[in-house]
């Protein structure tokens, strides 16, 4: 983090994914997709003067930043408006890092309010995504990630990752639920993590629990 004085106030500013918890990535996210694209803006102002539509995307993207300051250091537009610009300049600047691509770091687990996360093992049988599969909520789940909802990871990894000494497969719903509901506030270098993992490895975890379900069906024979 970084602390930046704004109007005689401290105010500290993330300065890496790890500063950063997921449900306030989530909202920045919903504040972001908001804004139109410069070809929709161009679209609905098409009737525009060409050099008076650059001004007014100009102006646009002036207000879109003024939301973004407001939106990391929790002060009102009345306050952010007070500001100087290098302050602005440099609050946003801090947060450059949101523009670059993540490196996730290959893990096995991560360490949450005390208790240590273990993810699933590609080639062990039985993992739980078998339930995952069972209920479909996979394939949904996968439909509005590639739709830029990030919402369901916190749910994802409440189901996928366990605890030393749980047993396989999905575990009680309400617990589920209160981890999903917990890991919002997780941070997002671990969810970057962690779901790159289950992009990377998603298909042969499926892979290895049909071919358990296949062998276990045909020993029952």
């Amino acid at each position: 983090m970084k602390t930046i004085t704004v109007n005689d106030k401290e105010i500290d500013v993330p300065t890496g994914w790890d500063n950063i918890r997921f449900d306030r990535f989530n909202e920045f996210s919903k504040l972001v997709n908001s804004q139109k694209t410069q070809e929709q803006f161009n679209e609905e102002n098409s009737h525009l003067d060409e050099y008076i539509r650059e001004l007014e995307w100009s102006l646009e993207n002036v207000r879109m930043n003024t939301k973004l300051a407001c939106f990391w250091t929790g002060l009102p537009e009345e306050e952010i408006s007070m500001c100087n610009i290098e302050t602005i300049e440099e609050v946003l600047k801090s947060m450059d890092f949101m523009n670059e691509s993540y490196s996730p770091i290959a893990i096995e687990k991560f360490k949450f309010k005390g208790f240590e996360y273990f993810l699933p093992k590609p080639g062990m049988k039985g993992e739980n995504f078998g339930t995952y599969i069972e209920t479909e909520q996979v394939e949904i789940n996968n439909k509005r990630l590639e739709k830029g909802d990030l919402s369901v990871l916190p749910k994802q990894i409440a189901i996928l990752c366990k605890r030393k000494g749980e047993e396989k497969g999905l575990v009680n719903d309400d617990v589920i639920k209160k981890r999903a509901a917990a890991f919002q506030k997780l941070d997002m270098a671990t969810i970057w993590d962690v779901g790159f993992f289950l992009t990377q490895h998603e298909s042969s975890l499926m892979t290895l629990f049909l071919t358990s379900l296949i062998q276990e069906q045909t020993e029952k024979q």
